[in-house]
């Protein structure tokens, strides 16, 4: 059977915003602060995906290009954080260009998807065997803010899954006996500090694709990563 193709994605990878969107503003803007911070984008993730990238030699890859605080990559359309407070209240016309900076985004990663999984094979999750032939491993690189709201976060890595997958269950412990083997001091944490099946692109690819999909999130302390 031939092995499933590997995808790594980073949603949160810079903190840039589009010139358009910097042309809108104005009274206000993002503050400087606030871009450099956790809140703009995942700090020391894009470093990560790369040297993934690098050694595993994904069948696919791509990475955001844009600040969260600009449009957030990793939520759906329908989600209250969306948009961010800076930009929520801009004029429609340059909303609906930052919703297609997401459009396009997500449109690169469920082609290649779609591509892989053929719709015979998008069988919906109730009706799909429990073992169904996996066609495509998606691992989402991100980091997390050692402290938030005054509280300090209890891990030095999460991986997030939908612990209703047994797929993705058996990927997410393979993935903590690999890291466990090569750093074993580090506190790994399932599900933490966030819930695999919240929403996120992730659980996107599992409604479209079904079982043939294994959709995966690392969360990395921010405190290990050498920005």
């Amino acid at each position: 059977m031939k092995a499933p193709a590997l995808m790594i994605t980073c949603e949160h990878a810079s903190n840039a915003v589009p010139d358009f969107v910097l042309r809108a503003f104005r009274d206000s803007k993002i503050p400087d602060d606030v871009l450099a911070s956790h809140r703009a984008y995942d700090i020391g993730a894009y470093k990560v995906f790369s040297n993934l990238v690098k050694r595993l030699k994904p069948d696919f890859h791509c990475s955001s290009r844009f600040s969260r605080l600009v449009v957030d990559m990793n939520r759906s359309a329908t989600n209250k954080t969306f948009f961010s407070e800076f930009t929520v209240g801009l004029p429609n016309t340059v909303k609906s260009h930052m919703m297609s900076l997401w459009e396009k985004y997500r449109e690169k990663i469920e082609s290649f998807v779609a591509g892989i999984i053929p719709p015979n094979a998008r069988k919906n999750e109730k009706n799909a065997p429990k073992e169904a032939p996996l066609k495509v491993i998606h691992l989402g690189i991100h980091s997390f803010t050692p402290i938030l709201n005054g509280v300090e976060r209890d891990a030095d890595v999460g991986i997030l899954y939908d612990p209703s997958r047994p797929a993705e269950v058996k990927i997410a412990q393979t993935l903590i006996q690999n890291i466990h083997e090569r750093a074993p001091r580090l506190k790994i944490r399932k599900n933490y500090p966030y819930l695999g099946k919240s929403d996120g692109l992730t659980t996107t690819l599992r409604q479209k694709f079904g079982p043939s999909y294994a959709g995966l999130e690392i969360e990395i302390n921010q405190k290990l990563l050498d920005f």
